[in-house]
């Protein structure tokens, strides 16, 4: 520690005797933060860039960094995610972002090593979830503790198949950045983990800007950027959007834009992708303009993708359990109409 750093250490604590202890651990934080972000990093000559990224792509490493997010839909427009992203999931309330990012995180995690992050449910109310998730059985029967012998038999069948999951859950219990940041590390470090979830982004807080609440989270996009880029992860982060979608009318006017980010402009502009999550069936709205159906039909709009392109996949969304899952055209027969067509002669 230089004797700079040591000054700074102790002028902070000589002048808040007086203040709560929380607010002092804030200060020496984010002074510690503030001095390692101002470390020196070696310039390197684009020819060295240019041979190892073309190295890497003659090799096909390049592929394996992808991340898939499971739908496959989605990731034939976003072809996945990548290490240093930093992914913002964006909807209304009750829209569906957590059972959006519990079943992302299911699929990832059978690949890599995944640190999901809750700041509003509890590490039981998020395990219920994947519980849920994985043995599709509807999330009242766990909750009112109604579950039948079948639905038993499905949760039972799938308790090992957890084992497959990388998958590590902290249930943050102070949601200040400089905490989140110090957990991150240590699962990178500890566990190998190479993408963050965590739900979400507004509980965050820091004691910078405090009082002004767009600059405050200005700051912790920045430093979740910033971790990202650093140990060579994928964040993904929940955000709510404003209700400004509430007071749009018509079809279109329900479909959330960027702007609607709460707060939206330093999150869009830190944002590597957007996702926005629109439900056109939770405003009532049954078909669209060409009279198809919209039941159970959940719009995926990727609005921002800063290394590739944008556009809108449709998953299916089974809202007694709930669950999103790819639009498969699978069409089943009954063993008499299987019958009948071993005997039609071809």
């Amino acid at each position: 520690m230089t004797p700079e750093l040591l000054q700074k250490l102790e002028h902070i604590i000589a002048r808040n005797k007086q203040t709560d202890d929380s607010d002092v651990v804030f200060q020496l934080k984010q002074l510690l933060y503030d001095n390692e972000s101002h470390s020196q990093k070696e310039v390197i000559s684009i020819t060295e860039l240019v041979t190892e990224y073309l190295s890497r792509l003659r090799e096909e490493t390049y592929q394996n960094d992808i991340i898939k997010t499971g739908f496959q839909d989605l990731d034939n427009v976003i072809g996945g995610f990548f290490p240093d992203e930093f992914v913002v999931v964006g909807g209304r309330p009750a829209i569906g972002k957590t059972t959006f990012l519990v079943d992302l995180s299911l699929n990832i995690s059978k690949t890599v090593p995944l640190l999901y992050i809750t700041l509003e449910l509890s590490d039981k109310q998020l395990t219920n979830r994947f519980i849920v998730s994985l043995s599709e059985i509807p999330m009242h029967s766990t909750k009112q503790q109604t579950i039948t012998s079948a639905e038993w038999e499905r949760i039972n069948s799938i308790e090992r198949g957890f084992t497959d999951h990388q998958l590590f859950i902290l249930d943050n219990r102070s949601n200040d950045i400089f905490t989140l940041k110090m957990h991150c590390e240590k699962q990178i470090r500890e566990n190998g983990v190479k993408v963050i979830v965590i739900d979400y982004l507004q509980l965050a807080s820091s004691y910078q800007h405090r009082k002004y609440r767009e600059l405050e989270v200005s700051f912790i996009c920045r430093e979740l950027r910033s971790i990202a880029k650093e140990h060579n992860v994928c964040i993904i982060v929940s955000s709510q959007l404003n209700r400004s979608v509430e007071n749009r009318c018509g079809t279109e006017g329900k479909r959330p834009q960027l702007t609607d980010l709460r707060e939206s402009g330093s999150i869009e502009q830190n944002a590597d992708k957007v996702i926005l999550l629109h439900r056109p069936e939770y405003y009532g709205i049954c078909e669209d303009n060409e009279g198809n159906s919209l039941i159970g039909i959940a719009e995926i709009i990727v609005a921002k993708n800063r290394n590739g392109i944008t556009g809108e996949v449709r998953l299916h969304f089974d809202c007694k359990i709930p669950k999103f899952r790819d639009i498969k055209n699978d069409f089943t027969f009954s063993s008499d109409r299987l019958k009948e067509m071993e005997e039609v002669p071809f």
